[in-house]
Formats: structure tokens, C-alpha cells, sequence
């Protein structure tokens, strides 16, 4: 065990508060934003460590733990240990400290479940959605993998005996950096919120300043969408790897309800089409939720699966929006396809959108489940379905949100409709990407402007690409 100064530890049967009586001095590195949303959400920002729980019955684990870990630091700052034995315990220091940014907890301690009853408190009871929780167990018997990471809110699972310290390492600095860019996204939310709610008050209270104030919003949202804009992949990177596609993007608003999201893992391709519960600037915060949501489960979990991806999802987003004890009903319909290449198949699965697929010359249509992700919540498991579709032959695919058939025009000012777009889809699904997507986008402003100049009425957002044999 390390005697530098520069370790501090606090152990819950010493200091059952779990308080540090160090001092502390403000984080320059963390901008204004950062501050005002942690205060928002009861997280102190006055410390120039990451703080780390370590629950664990054994004092071996603790041991190993904070000597492995002794000379760790990540974005220059080291490491603050707090250390509990029990289940409970681990609640008390976390309700204490909301500033722990993760927590090492294993599974079996007073009882066969402790950590899992912990976790539980911690997401529930406390609403720590925060921090990130490692489970680490020495019986994965007790709490079989598959059935945790779907039921339980955590970030990682690992086996002790997989923590080398090197595993060790890396699973630490991904969870810290997840961490890290959590708060971050907090603290943007709360500072485009604040200006936005600040801007409308003066816009109302001070008429005369009515063209200046929306100058302001307007900058304000203008900032959001360069945050958006960064959030989205790049179409470049999709088409090195994806080189038959494109994607037609077209919001409403300055910021979108809809994107996209693009990832590979484990030698597999992730791409999904994503419409949340609004459009503008709600719409775009709920985009945030998705997005990070999405990296963190197929990225730092390792889920690959569309249907496991779908519910997880779901789980998350309901939490994260307090949907169980709230009135919120925000939510989001998304179709997701992960491709594998090496066993040539592609596995989809839609929440209320389709996945369309031609081959052979024959368009076929994967419906979406006739449920959302988030949102009521009336049964008492919400699962989504998996179909899988060979790739022994020539596929192209396509994923899309509502905004294109919901768009109202053409000669007698009605809605595109959704047998009209498919219609054109199989049209245009021999022509080059490039000119399908150019097709889709005139179509679209001509049947929006046939009479006059209309206004968009959504978002919109199609995605298409072709998978050779």
C-alpha cells in the first residue's frame, strides 16, 4: 500500500459518512457550464481527484485493488479511494459522495445479492445516474452475465479473475472517460436549457428588445446544433466502410429529433436510424440521451445484438428520464441492422419503424414492434424482436424515420405516405447512391413546394445501403 500523501483513503467502517477531510481546490479545467450543471444535479466539482469505491467483502481485493491502481492518473488528476464491505454500506457513500465517479462492485457479500440490491438503491432510490458501476464477481454463477447486464443498470461486467492489472487499467479508463463525457453532455443540456428558458422570459417581459433577444436564441441554438453536428458520424467514415450509401438528412429546425448513429465492434457494422419524441431543440437534447446511450451500450458494453441493444435502450432511457415516477412520455422509434460480414447475415430490429430490403428484384419490409423506446410502459418487460436476413446475394437496405411520408403537399396538399416512398425506393435502388439521394431530395422539396413555398413538416431522415455477396 502506497504512503504517498497523495493516496488518500477512506474506509466505511472508519468513517461511516464517508466524508474526506482533505482540502480541496476547484477544477480549472472544467468549464462554467460543467459547474452549474453538476450543482444542478448534486454534484460538487470541488476536487482534483476521481473519486473510486471499491465494495468488496474481502480486504485482499481492497489491497490489491489501490496498490495495482496506486500510481494511476487519468486527465492528469489521480485517484481518491473509498472503500466499503457491504452492500449497504456502498449505498451509504455513494448518497454521501455523489461525486464518485465509479464504483468497483462486487456481487456477493453479505448476501448472495448484495451488489445487485446495491445497484438497485443506487440508479433508484438515490438516482445516481452518474456514476459508472463495474460488477466484479469471483462467482459468476450467482449472477450469470447475460441475464445481469439486461436486467441491471451497470456499465461492465468483469470475473476477478479477469483483472489483471493491465484489464484492470483499461476498464478503469473507460469508465472514467465515460464518465467524464456524461457530465459534459450534463453540463451542455443545462447550459443551452438556461439560455434558452432566460432568453424566452426576457423576449416576453421586454418587448422592445424582442428582435435582439431572438438574435440571442437563435445564437444559442445555432451553438446546440454545432454540438449536434459533432455528435453525428461522418458520412465519409460510413462510406469507406459502407461504400454503396448515402444518407439524406434534412432537419426541420436548425437542430433535429433525428440522426443517426454508425459504430463497428467485434468485426461487426451497427448502423440505426433514430427519431426521438419532438423536433428542434427537445428534440435534439432527447438526440443526446440517445446518442450517448448508444455508445455506452454497443461501445463500452459490448452489445451487439439489435433486439438486446433495443431493450437495453429502453431500460435507460426510462431511467434516465425518471418515466417511472414521472408524467414523461418521451421517447424515441428507431430501426437498427447489425451486419456481420464474416457469417454474411444481418440482423435487425425496429422499435415501430420498418427495415426495408430488396433482393432478387423483390422489395421486402421488416416491421418495427408497435412499441417505442421509452415512453409509457404498460407490460411488464418490454422485448423487442430479432429477424435476421441471409446476405447470399446482392441487399440494398433501407432505414428511415417518419419526416419524409409525413410531409405534407403534391397537387392536393396531402401527406407523401408511406406505399408512395416505398414505391420510390425500389424505383431508384439500382441507380448509383449518389443519385438516389439526390432523387429522394428533389422529390421531396417538389412535392413540399408543388403549389407554393411549404413548411417542412419534420425532421427527416432515410438511410440507404447495399451489402454485395
Amino acid at each position: 500500500m502506497s504512503t504517498n500523501e497523495d493516496d488518500f483513503f477512506i474506509f466505511a467502517d472508519e468513517d461511516s459518512e464517508g466524508h474526506a477531510t482533505e482540502s480541496h481546490t476547484d477544477l480549472a479545467t472544467l468549464p462554467t457550464a460543467t459547474e452549474r450543471a453538476a450543482r444542478a444535479f448534486h454534484i460538487p466539482t470541488d476536487t482534483d481527484k476521481w473519486k473510486i469505491l471499491i465494495a468488496d467483502d474481502e480486504e485482499e481485493v481492497h489491497t490489491v485493488t489501490r496498490f495495482a491502481l496506486m500510481d494511476y492518473t487519468y486527465k492528469g488528476k489521480k485517484l481518491q479511494f473509498f472503500n466499503a464491505y457491504t452492500g449497504r454500506q456502498a449505498v451509504e457513500i455513494l448518497e454521501a459522495n455523489p461525486d464518485i465517479a465509479l464504483v468497483l462492485l462486487d456481487v456477493v457479500m453479505e448476501h448472495n445479492h448484495a451488489g445487485l440490491e446495491a445497484v438497485g438503491k443506487i440508479r433508484g432510490e438515490i438516482e445516481n445516474h452518474f456514476v459508472r458501476i463495474i460488477l466484479r464477481t469471483g462467482q459468476p454463477g450467482q449472477a450469470p452475465e447475460d441475464e445481469v447486464i439486461i436486467k441491471y443498470d451497470i456499465n461492465d461486467y468483469k470475473n476477478k479473475t479477469e483483472l489483471t492489472d493491465k484489464k484492470l487499467f483499461t476498464t478503469l479508463t473507460t469508465g472514467l472517460r465515460s464518465y467524464a463525457d456524461i457530465i459534459e453532455i450534463e453540463a451542455l443540456r443545462q447550459s443551452l436549457e438556461d439560455k434558452v428558458i432566460a432568453r424566452t422570459a426576457q423576449v416576453v417581459a421586454q418587448s422592445k428588445l424582442l428582435e435582439k433577444k431572438n438574435e440571442d436564441i437563435t445564437a444559442s441554438i445555432n451553438y446546440a446544433f454545432k454540438i449536434q453536428d459533432s455528435m453525428l458520424p461522418d458520412v465519409d467514415k460510413i462510406q469507406r466502410i459502407l461504400t454503396d450509401s448515402f444518407i439524406l438528412f434534412k432537419p426541420r429546425d436548425i437542430v433535429s429529433g433525428d440522426f443517426y448513429w454508425f459504430g463497428e465492434k467485434d468485426g461487426k457494422i451497427i448502423i440505426s436510424a433514430i427519431d426521438c419524441t419532438g423536433h428542434g431543440v427537445p428534440g435534439a437534447f432527447m438526440s443526446m440521451i440517445g446518442d450517448s446511450q448508444l455508445h455506452q451500450i454497443i461501445n463500452m458494453d459490448g452489445i451487439t445484438a439489435p433486439d438486446i441493444i433495443l431493450n437495453k435502450l429502453h431500460i435507460r432511457v426510462r431511467s434516465a428520464l425518471k418515466q417511472a415516477e414521472t408524467q414523461n412520455r418521451d421517447g424515441m422509434d428507431m430501426a437498427i441492422c447489425t451486419i456481420d460480414p464474416y457469417r454474411k447475415i444481418m440482423d435487425c430490429a425496429g422499435a415501430k419503424n420498418p427495415i426495408i430490403y430488396i433482393q432478387d428484384g423483390i422489395i421486402n419490409q421488416i416491421k418495427g414492434d408497435k412499441m417505442p423506446i421509452g415512453g409509457d410502459q404498460r407490460e411488464d418487460q418490454r422485448i423487442f424482436a430479432k429477424h435476421t436476413i441471409k446476405l447470399d446475394k446482392p441487399t440494398t437496405v433501407y432505414l428511415y424515420s417518419d419526416g419524409y411520408q409525413d410531409q405534407f403537399g403534391g397537387a392536393e396538399n396531402r401527406k407523401f405516405m408511406t406505399p408512395r416512398l416505398r414505391n420510390l425506393l425500389y424505383e431508384i435502388h439500382e441507380k448509383p447512391f449518389a443519385e438516389q439521394r439526390q432523387i429522394l431530395d428533389e422529390t421531396f422539396e417538389n412535392w413540399k413546394n408543388y403549389k407554393e413555398h411549404s413548411e417542412q413538416t419534420d425532421d427527416v431522415l432515410v438511410i440507404g445501403f447495399k451489402i454485395n455477396a
